[in-house]
C-alpha cells in the first residue's frame, strides 16, 4: 500500500490522509454527488419546462387551428346554402319553404334572407327571428341598415356561382310586434351575395344572405368550454379565451362563457394588456391595438400572408395569473368564394392561453428531486462502503484514468503492473482506444470526401432567404435581415414627407438605388430625379452643373444653360459624394438649400426652385467638421434625415438571393442560359466581407459566368480580391462540421511555395535547402515541421501534434499528414496507434 508523507503546518491534510478509505470516498464523494445532483437537477428542470412549454405551445397552436378551421367550414356551409338557395325557386313562397325545411332540418340560422330582382320592383327581403318570418314591404327596404343597395356595385363583378362575403357589419333590420309596430332587430352580422342570371339578355340578379357574428362567436365558445371536440383532459382555471380579428387589425369579439350564448358580443378580454382604438363605425364592441404594440401587429401581418404561430409572451398583470407569461397562438381563417375555389383570407383567430402547468412541474419537480437526493446519499453511502472494502487501489486508479480520458482525442491507458485482474482490463482499454481512433480517422475521411462533393452540388436558391416580393414595400432593392428591412422602413419614412435626406454607406453599397425609392414612392415622383456624382467634377464645372449659367457668362458660354437645381424644379436633386465638394462649393450649396434659391453665373437675378435634395457620402462628415474640410453648417442642413446603407459584409443573409439576381443578369450579358451556383460557391461567398460591396459582388458575379466552362459555378470559379497567393479550400467552411472545434481553429490557408521561390518562403534556417520539396503548396504547420522530418526520416501522429503545439487536435495533424502522403512527401507505414509516415528522399513529390 503505499504511504502517505504527512504535510508538514496543514492539519486537515494530515487529518484526512489519516482516515480510512471508506471515510476518504465518504468525505470526498458526497459533496461531489451532492453539486452533480444540483446541477443535474437544474438542467433537469430546465428541460423539462422547455419541453412542457413545447407541449403547451402544440396543444394551443392545434386549439386556434381547429377553431379556424371550423369557422371555415361555418362561413363554406353558409356559401354553400346560398348557392343551393340561387338554384331554385326565388319568389317568396320559395324563401319561405326553404325557410322551412331549414327549420325543420334544425339547420344553422340565418337572419337575413333576400333576392333582388333586374326590375326595380318585385324584390324580396325577409327577416327572420326564431321561428318568425317578416317579409319586409319594398317601401320599407329603404329603412334596412345597412341597405344591402349600397353593395350592387361590388357584386357586378361577380361570374354566375361566386359567392362573396362581405365584413362584419351591425345590422339593423325593421321587425314589428303586435306590441310594437316600429321594433326593429339590432345585431352584427356578416353578409353573403352571390348573382343569378335573368334570363339571355345579361340580366342579373342579388341574392343575399346573412347570419348574426355570434354564430362564429359561439363557435370559439365550445372550444373554449368542456364541450369542445378536443376535449380530452380536464384543465384548470386559469384564464383562457380566444377572438376573431380581421385583416385590417380590429378585434371583432372574443369567445364566452357556454352557458351565456345569447349574449352581446365584446371584446374585453381581449383587449387586456392592450392600448388602443374602442368602437368603429358599426362595430362598437371593435377594437384595434396602436401601431406599437410589435407583438399584436406582428400576428396580424402573418395571419395577412395566411400563416399561422405561437408566440410566448410576457404577462406585465400579474393580477391575471401566477404565472409570468402565455402562449399567442393564431391562425387565418380563409374563405373559398369563387368557382375558382381561390383562397382569400378574411380574418384570423387568436387564442390565448395562460396555464400554470410549467409552475406545478416546477413544484413537483423540487419534491421529486428531494427525494433523490436523499436516496442517492443512502445507495452511495452503501456503495461506498462494499468498494472500500472489496475494491483494490490500481482499479480506483485505471477507473479514473478511464473517466478522465478525452473522447474526441483517446489515448492509451499508462498505468505500472498492479496484478493479473487490472493488465488484463488495461489491455482491454487500450484495444478498444486503438479500434476508436482508427474508426474515427475513417469517419473523418469519409466526412471529407462527402463535404467536398456536397460542396460541388448545385445549390437550392429557390430556398435562399430573400424578400418576399409580392409583399414587399419596396420590390426594387433586393435583400433580407433586420439590417435591409431597417433601411426599407426608414426609405418608406423619408418618402412620405419632403425634407432633404443624407444617405451614408460605403462604395458600392447602393446609395443611388436607396435615393431613387425616396423619389419614386414620394409625391415627387411623377417630377424630374436628377444625379450630379460631386467626386467627378471639379469645382467650377461642379458649379456650373448645379446652378447653371446664362450665355456670355464666360467666353465659351454660347447659349443659356439650366443647372441641375433647375431641372430638377419639382422633382429630387441627388448629389453623391457630397464630401467631394470644395469649400466654395459647400457654401454655395448651403445657400441654395437654406432659401431655395439659385442665381446662375452671369445672372443678376435670383430664382427660386422647389427642390428635395438627398445627399449621399461614404466619409465620415464629423471627421471632415473636425479637419475643417466640411462645412458644419451644410452637414446639418443636409442631415434632417439619415438613411445608413449597410455594407454588404452586415448582411450576408441577402447574398444568395443577390447572386442569384445579377446571376441572371450575367447570363443575359454573355449569352449563356440555365447557369447556377454550387453549394460551395455560395458558403465562399457568405465567408468573405466584400470590401466592395454589392458592386464588387457584382463584378464577381459577372466574371465567373464569363470564364465557367459548365453551367454550375464551382467555388474555384468565384475569384475574390484576396485570393492572390492561396487557393481557397471549400472545406474550411465546413470544417467544424466534420471535425472539433480545435482543428477547425487549427485550419489556416494553404500558402504557395512557387518553385523558384526554394525556401525563401517560410523556411526554417535549420533545415537543409535541398530537402524542402519544391513546386508544393503546404500550410504554416507543415512547413514548420518538415525540417524535422527530414532530419529524423519518419514521424508519427503525435510527435507531429506535439511539435506543432498549441493544442492542435488528432484530426488536424492526421489531415496534414494525409496530404503529404497525397503530394509524394511521405508514404505511410502501419495501421491504428502504430502509424507512421516516413519520407521518400529519392521521389520529386508531385506538383500541387
Amino acid at each position: 500500500m503505499p504511504q502517505y508523507r504527512p504535510v508538514p503546518g496543514f492539519g486537515f491534510f494530515r487529518w484526512f490522509l489519516s482516515l480510512s478509505l471508506r471515510k476518504k470516498l465518504l468525505f470526498s464523494l458526497l459533496p461531489t454527488l451532492m453539486g452533480i445532483l444540483l446541477i443535474t437537477g437544474y438542467l433537469n428542470y430546465k428541460i423539462s419546462n422547455r419541453y412542457t412549454q413545447i407541449g403547451l405551445e402544440r396543444t394551443a397552436r392545434l386549439q386556434a387551428l381547429a377553431m379556424a378551421h371550423e369557422v371555415e367550414g361555418r362561413l363554406d356551409a353558409y356559401r354553400q346554402e346560398l348557392l343551393f338557395i340561387s338554384h331554385g325557386l326565388l319568389d317568396a313562397q320559395g324563401l319561405r319553404d326553404h325557410l322551412a325545411r331549414k327549420r325543420a332540418s334544425r339547420g344553422a340560422p340565418i337572419r337575413e334572407l333576400a333576392f333582388f330582382t333586374p326590375e326595380l320592383t318585385g324584390h324580396v327581403y325577409m327577416v327572420i327571428s326564431g321561428d318568425e318570418i317578416f317579409e319586409v314591404p319594398e317601401q320599407m327596404m329603404a329603412a334596412v341598415k345597412p341597405n344591402p343597395f349600397l353593395h350592387f356595385e361590388e357584386l357586378t363583378h361577380l361570374s354566375p356561382g361566386d359567392v362573396m362575403l362581405f365584413p362584419m357589419e351591425e345590422a339593423e333590420l325593421p321587425f314589428p310586434l303586435e306590441a310594437n309596430a316600429n321594433n326593429r332587430i339590432q345585431a352584427p352580422v356578416y353578409r353573403m351575395a352571390t348573382v343569378v342570371p335573368m334570363g339571355e339578355e345579361g340580366r342579373r340578379g342579388f341574392l343575399f344572405l346573412s347570419f348574426e357574428a355570434s354564430e362564429l362567436r359561439d363557435i370559439l365558445s365550445v372550444f373554449n368550454s368542456s364541450r369542445s371536440p378536443l376535449y380530452a383532459f380536464s384543465r384548470s382555471d386559469e384564464l383562457r379565451y380566444s377572438y376573431m380579428v380581421d385583416t385590417d387589425g380590429w378585434m371583432l369579439f372574443q369567445s364566452d362563457l357556454i352557458e351565456q350564448a345569447g349574449s352581446e358580443i365584446s371584446t374585453m378580454l381581449a383587449r387586456i394588456g392592450h392600448e388602443g382604438t374602442l368602437g368603429k363605425p358599426g362595430l362598437p364592441a371593435a377594437f384595434r391595438p396602436f401601431n406599437a404594440d410589435a407583438d399584436y401587429w406582428e400576428m396580424i401581418a402573418d395571419i395577412r400572408a395566411g400563416r399561422s404561430n405561437c408566440l410566448l409572451l410576457e404577462d406585465h398583470d400579474k393580477s391575471l395569473n401566477q404565472v409570468n407569461s402565455h402562449f399567442l397562438a393564431y391562425a387565418p381563417v380563409r374563405f373559398w368564394g369563387g368557382s375558382d375555389r381561390v383562397e382569400k383570407i378574411v380574418g384570423g383567430i387568436a387564442f390565448v392561453d395562460r396555464s400554470q402547468l410549467t409552475l406545478i412541474a416546477g413544484y413537483r419537480h423540487l419534491d421529486v428531486m428531494f427525494l433523490i437526493t436523499l436516496a442517492t446519499i443512502g445507495i452511495m453511502v452503501l456503495l461506498v462502503y462494499l468498494l472500500s472494502r472489496y475494491i483494490t487501489q490500481p482499479i480506483f486508479l485505471l477507473a479514473r484514468a478511464v473517466r478522465d480520458m478525452d473522447l474526441a482525442h483517446p489515448e492509451e491507458v499508462d498505468l505500472p503492473s498492479a496484478g493479473f485482474e487490472t493488465n488484463h482490463l488495461k489491455a482491454a482499454v487500450n484495444t478498444l482506444v486503438a479500434r476508436l481512433r482508427d474508426q474515427m480517422e475513417q469517419v473523418w475521411r469519409k466526412d471529407q470526401e462527402l463535404l467536398q462533393v456536397s460542396m460541388q452540388e448545385r445549390a437550392s436558391l429557390d430556398e435562399a432567404p430573400r424578400d418576399a416580393g409580392a409583399i414587399s414595400p419596396l420590390p426594387e432593392i433586393i435583400g433580407s435581415g433586420m439590417k435591409i428591412a431597417q433601411m426599407k422602413g426608414d426609405i418608406l419614412k423619408a418618402a412620405r414627407v419632403d425634407v432633404d435626406v443624407l444617405i451614408v454607406g460605403e462604395t458600392g453599397t447602393g446609395k443611388q438605388l436607396a435615393a431613387e425609392a425616396i423619389h419614386n414612392h414620394s409625391s415627387r415622383v411623377s417630377k424630374p430625379f436628377i444625379s450630379i456624382n460631386c467626386g467627378a467634377l471639379d469645382e467650377n464645372l461642379l458649379l456650373d452643373t448645379l446652378f447653371g449659367h446664362t450665355k456670355g457668362a464666360f467666353t465659351e458660354a454660347k447659349d443659356d444653360r439650366k443647372g441641375a437645381f433647375l431641372q430638377a424644379n419639382g422633382g429630387t436633386l441627388f448629389l453623391d459624394e457630397i464630401q467631394s465638394t470644395s469649400l466654395m462649393g459647400q457654401q454655395a450649396l448651403l445657400r441654395a438649400i437654406a432659401m431655395r434659391k439659385i442665381k446662375p453665373l452671369g445672372s443678376d437675378r435670383e430664382l427660386d426652385v422647389d427642390v428635395r435634395l438627398i445627399a449621399a457620402t461614404n466619409v465620415d462628415l464629423t471627421t471632415m467638421i473636425e479637419d475643417r474640410t466640411f462645412r458644419e453648417d451644410l452637414y446639418y442642413r443636409l442631415r434632417v434625415l439619415t438613411i445608413n446603407v449597410p455594407p454588404l459584409r452586415e448582411h450576408k443573409e441577402s447574398i444568395p438571393s443577390l447572386a442569384l439576381y445579377y446571376l441572371r443578369q450575367a447570363e443575359a450579358l454573355v449569352g449563356k442560359v440555365g447557369l447556377a451556383l454550387s453549394r460551395g460557391a455560395i458558403e465562399k461567398m457568405n465567408a468573405y466581407d466584400w470590401p466592395g460591396n454589392i458592386r464588387e459582388l457584382v463584378n464577381c458575379i459577372t466574371r465567373a459566368a464569363v470564364m465557367v466552362e459548365n453551367e454550375v459555378i464551382q467555388a474555384n470559379d468565384i475569384q475574390l480580391e484576396d485570393e492572390r497567393f492561396s487557393d481557397w479550400n471549400p472545406l474550411s467552411l465546413s470544417l467544424s462540421r466534420a471535425a472539433p472545434p480545435a482543428a477547425a481553429e487549427a485550419q489556416p490557408a494553404e500558402t504557395a511555395v512557387p518553385p523558384a521561390a526554394g525556401l525563401a518562403v517560410g523556411q526554417d534556417a535549420a533545415a537543409p535547402p535541398s530537402r524542402m520539396p519544391t513546386g508544393l503548396r503546404l500550410n504554416d504547420r507543415q512547413r514548420k515541421v518538415y525540417p524535422l522530418l527530414v532530419a529524423r526520416g519518419s514521424i508519427t501522429r503525435s510527435e507531429y501534434q506535439d511539435f506543432v503545439g498549441g493544442g492542435l487536435a488528432s484530426r488536424t495533424a492526421i489531415y496534414d499528414l494525409n496530404d503529404l502522403v497525397k503530394k509524394g512527401c511521405l508514404v505511410k507505414v502501419g495501421s491504428g496507434p502504430a502509424t507512421r509516415y516516413e519520407l521518400q528522399p529519392a521521389r520529386t513529390p508531385a506538383t500541387s
